[in-house]
């Protein structure tokens, strides 16, 4: 009766019992009844010798079952553990088994019969194949080390190897420190010390060197490993190597910093150069009546009059000052830490020169006028208050004026009144509209998608919000016009199945006041399937953390981010990886120049590769001719915006 009861519980477990014959076949002499559930067979068939258990072993397992039964059988052992095996069920499926065989001998040591169980390990086997397939993909496209919980490396894997020049036993036992790049801060290893020893992962791109002493970048994630206690046991580190995306961005911001005319730093050179300098002057020069003489002779004859007072200009700049070209006929010069009263004689003597000596043409010699303006104000107010002084030589047909306050309050009192008036009665008059340009589908070759464009529409025609939109934000106008162009964007777009999107600046998303009436808006015009959001990137949004609630909300009710006017102003690739946009805008600054400027090319080339490494779809903004779209669409650019495609219009226009 025991043992029936035992049997009993024996069948319902997942374990089977067999015992074979010591014979070529293995012959089951005995096989508990679960079988049938294994394999398919009930106990019958084994019993009577229909199936021999060796004919069940797959082909390709056999050798190895058989080998390790003939050690077995040589020693003394009475027990062995075979590597786990496949069996082939009776509907030809496969079923991985761990089998135990214990040997029963005679009083010679001769094998009597073969005693033992299995089991089946199939999802434990797939499961550590998939983990073995795994590894090998984390291989082929990751750099890996492991360290022990000082920091001291106990493996990498060969893209380590091939990525940092250096042999395995060169770095084993050696600590990581020996890949640091003098230029990367000791604050930052040490903020990923204090992170991950608080059992926290560390992410960040680090600047390291290789064994030959060349840079690379990586996008690096190291956590710690924790035992079953949960203490660090050990350390791991995945790097991807971004040196070539860092290069592009190099490339990027030096493009953006760049005149291609005349070689000197560019307008956004100039304001970088402004904020790092300590105590700055700055002096502005401008071509009078440039417009004419470019009539007169000619673009051709006008670019190379352009480039003539550009090199006028630069033999006069005394050395450690910076010059720029930050307009089509104006340029800028920095002097950092001088004395007020040389500067403005050094500026005087520029100057007299600009305006007593003619410029030589190749064979032309045209004699030319340059209004000279200075400021000596803070850095912050350096540009706009010495573009006020050569707005007022202009008008007062002065050739030389340095900033004085007088001059700004006249200027900003005639612009404030008249604009903050202008704006407060077309906010009243509802004359705030929306116009919508087309987005076109380089692949389907279908307009899919819309931006809303705020514009006034009043007596004076249509009015860009270039005009206004600065105004606005000094005189707390600003919200208001962005809520309507919510609302009336929101109100087109309820009554279709279009993708849209709206510019948000920095102040929109930091603003309590347009969040609840954006999202409110969002779930009232059941849009956020369809609604992208344009980030204006050129305002440079740097502190990421800080609008990451409301970008993760964006995403969390189903919205889209796009980054506008990527390519100039602060781009940089890792901007784009902590925003994680779906959408990338290229800036119509590069895309309009495609034919003219080899950097454009590689910059566009450069900003492409990156997104669709990273999933993203790009916009290529300016298309403003057929030229420009083909090769827009010849670099693998997703969509297209601009003139050629279609014209801002007050209502949606399909063509």
């Amino acid at each position: 009766m025991l043992q029936e009861n035992f049997e009993h519980y024996l069948n319902l477990s997942p374990t089977v019992f067999f015992q074979w014959s010591v014979n070529e076949n293995w012959s089951v002499l005995y096989v508990s009844d679960n079988v049938v559930e294994l394999l398919g067979y009930p106990k019958e068939a084994f019993l009577t010798q229909q199936i021999d258990y060796k004919d069940l072993i797959h082909h390709d397992d056999f050798d190895v079952v058989f080998q390790e039964m003939l050690e077995l059988d040589k020693t003394a052992n009475a027990s062995f553990k075979h590597s786990p095996y496949r069996l082939f069920r009776k509907d030809k499926s496969i079923v991985w088994v761990e089998d135990f065989t214990r040997v029963v001998r005679d009083e010679s040591g001769m094998p009597l019969y073969y005693f033992g169980y299995i089991n089946d390990v199939t999802q434990l086997q797939t499961s550590n194949r998939h983990l073995v397939e795994y590894k090998a993909l984390l291989d082929s496209n990751n750099i890996i080390t492991m360290s022990d919980k000082q920091g001291n490396i106990t493996h990498a894997n060969d893209m380590f190897l091939q990525n940092s020049g250096y042999k395995l036993e060169e770095i084993i036992g050696k600590p990581h420190n020996i890949l640091r790049h003098q230029d990367t801060p000791s604050s930052v290893f040490k903020g990923m010390w204090k992170q991950i020893q608080q059992k926290k992962q560390w992410k960040g791109i680090i600047k390291s060197k290789k064994k030959n002493g060349n840079p690379f970048y990586a996008d690096v994630c190291i956590a710690p490993l924790l035992n079953e206690q949960g203490e660090i046991e050990k350390y791991i580190g995945i790097r991807h190597d971004v040196t070539k995306l860092i290069e592009a961005t190099e490339a990027l911001r030096a493009q953006a910093e760049k005149d291609n005319l005349t070689g000197l730093g560019n307008r956004f050179k100039l304001l970088q150069d402004i904020k790092k300098a300590h105590k700055p002057f700055l002096a502005l020069f401008d071509i009078v009546r440039f417009g004419e003489i470019n009539d007169f002779y000619g673009y051709k004859t006008g670019d190379k009059l352009i480039i003539s007072f550009a090199q006028k200009l630069f033999s006069l700049t005394p050395k450690g000052c910076g010059l720029y070209r930050i307009n089509a006929d104006e340029f800028a010069l920095v002097y950092d830490n001088i004395d007020e009263e040389a500067f403005i004689a050094k500026v005087q003597k520029i100057h007299f020169a600009l305006n007593h000596e003619p410029l030589h043409v190749k064979e032309k010699v045209i004699i030319i006028s340059a209004v000279t303006a200075l400021s000596l104000e803070a850095k912050d107010e350096l540009l706009s208050t010495a573009d006020l002084a050569k707005n007022h030589a202009k008008n007062s047909h002065i050739l030389f004026c340095k900033y004085t306050k007088e001059i700004e309050l006249a200027k900003e009192y005639e612009l404030n009144i008249f604009w903050a008036s202008k704006i407060k009665k077309a906010l009243d008059e509802d004359k705030i509209t929306t116009f919508f340009q087309p987005i076109f589908n380089n692949v389907t070759q279908k307009i899919e998608k819309y931006e809303a464009l705020v514009r006034i529409v009043d007596e004076d025609g249509v009015i860009s919000p270039f005009s206004f939109l600065d105004i606005a934000k000094r005189t707390h106008q600003y919200l208001e016009i962005t809520k309507r162009v919510i609302r009336k964007s929101f109100e087109v777009f309820e009554k279709n199945d279009l993708d849209f999107s709206i510019n948000l600046t920095r102040e929109d998303i930091l603003s309590d006041e347009l969040k609840p009436y954006l999202w409110a808006s969002v779930h009232q015009y059941n849009v956020q399937k369809r609604l992208i959001l344009e980030i204006v990137e050129s305002e440079g949004i740097k502190d990421i953390d800080a609008i990451s609630e409301f970008l993760n909300k964006a995403k969390n009710c189903g919205c889209r981010l796009a980054i506008d006017d990527f390519g100039t102003g602060y781009s940089n690739f890792e901007y784009l990886i902590k925003l994680d946009a779906t959408y990338i805008k290229i800036d119509g600054s590069i895309i309009k120049n495609i034919h003219k400027e080899d950097g454009a090319m590689d910059v566009i080339k450069a900003i492409v590769t990156f997104a669709k490494a990273r999933g993203m779809k790009t916009v290529a903004e300016f298309v403003s001719s057929k030229e420009i779209f083909d090769s827009v669409c010849a670099l693998g650019i997703d969509y297209s915006q601009g003139y050629y495609i279609g014209e801002p219009k007050p209502q949606i226009v399909m063509s």
